[in-house]
């Protein structure tokens, strides 16, 4: 096996990234979002701490669904076309963990907002 360098490491991340960005709509969204919500962040001139607090937040959701992506994708190679209902089942704990890092967001996005919007 051929040793990888740290460079190499952080390539083959950046594309595994990139095929997930590419491929899974709901990564797309939830980046584009974190996006919108960090600019907005700026422009409201918000605190470093409160930026800080929203990107850990961002890319818990990120991280979320990047393992969501890659377990999926696994027990889609593993079980290969077959409906296994205990992979379902487990496929939608994975998406359930998602959904609460997104609820989570949102929630911390309308604590660090709210005081900025309804002044």
């Amino acid at each position: 096996m051929k040793s990888r360098t740290l460079l190499n490491s952080f390539k083959f991340a950046w594309q595994g990234f990139m095929w997930a960005f590419k491929n899974q709509r709901n990564l797309r969204i939830h980046t584009f979002i974190g996006i919108g919500v960090i600019l907005a962040g700026l422009i409201l001139k918000l605190t470093p701490l409160k930026i800080a607090v929203l990107l850990l937040t961002i890319m818990f959701v990120i991280v979320c669904e990047i393992i969501n992506t890659a377990l999926e994708l696994s027990f889609d190679f593993a079980n290969g076309t077959k409906f296994n209902p205990s992979i379902k089942v487990v496929k939608d704990i994975v998406a359930a963990g998602v959904l609460f890092a997104s609820l989570n967001a949102i929630v911390v996005g309308i604590i660090i907002f709210y005081p900025y919007v309804f002044k």
